[in-house]
């Protein structure tokens, strides 16, 4: 209480006011454009937010975007909910948040993150932020897709589902590792939903190796008949220099390891 006190007093009747509708709003992180809407005007918002970024109550984590820190922070210790945070990061961009950042949750790996991956249509970048590392990496749009949204401090924030999680793992680890997954997953996903995902993805070396696992593992040929292999050249089932073996002339792949 006496941190909360000391607090108000460094802070003039404005900026207490613009704190009390911010905490009232509930959110994390703001945009320029949202305070000056609550400032009233933009030259209001402008002289405020430097005032606040001054006394430790707003945080830059991009440009026109801050971290809220509530008067219950004392001296401005706050570190935000990293997937908020993630969301702020993309500004506007189609995204989910996705690859190790689901897996451990997913039960996937036993390994937690220690990055938060987001997967978008526009931006390519690392950042840290209050100690917390992200990656922004860039894909096309018909590549986001499969999502999910989960509401954290009063965001919507887009996570990929566990189907779509499964097929990115065979982007994200080598395949033999993903073959383990896609294993002991086999029971605990939808496996319509999957193989619908997996014949949408763009990319024809994974639905390959995943339509050859697939059948590997008995799924119904009527099902797997909805992934397209192609009709041109082959692929190595494996990323390994070696491109010799046996041929699956079903799924194009060369079975190198």
């Amino acid at each position: 209480m006496k941190s909360k006190i000391m607090a108000k007093k460094t802070l003039s009747t404005k900026e207490i006011d613009l704190i009390t509708r911010l905490e009232f709003e509930g959110k994390e992180v703001y945009t320029k454009e949202e305070i000056n809407f609550f400032c009233g005007n933009r030259q209001k918002g402008v002289y405020l937010i430097k005032k606040l970024l001054e006394k430790k109550r707003l945080r830059k984590i991009l440009k026109n975007a801050y971290l809220f820190i509530p008067m219950k922070a004392p001296q401005g210790r706050w570190a935000g909910n990293e997937y908020v945070i993630a969301k702020a990061l993309i500004n506007g961009a189609k995204y989910y948040i996705g690859y190790s950042s689901v897996f451990n949750s997913y039960g996937f790996t036993e390994q937690v993150a220690q990055m938060i991956h987001v997967v978008n249509d526009k931006y390519s970048i690392k950042k840290i932020v209050d100690g917390v590392r992200y990656r922004l990496i860039k894909v096309l749009p018909n590549r986001i897709y499969g999502l999910e949204t989960r509401k954290i401090s009063r965001e919507d924030v887009v996570f990929a589902s566990k189907e779509r999680a499964l097929l990115d793992t065979f982007e994200f680890y080598d395949m033999k590792k993903a073959f383990g997954i896609l294993t002991e997953q086999l029971k605990n996903i939808d496996m319509t939903v999957f193989v619908n995902y997996v014949a949408r993805y763009p990319v024809q070396i994974i639905r390959r190796r995943i339509g050859f696992f697939l059948e590997k593992l008995g799924v119904s040929q009527k099902m797997l008949n909805k992934i397209n292999a192609g009709q041109k050249g082959y692929s190595s089932l494996y990323d390994i220099e070696a491109r010799t073996g046996r041929v699956n002339k079903k799924w194009r792949i060369i079975i190198n390891g």
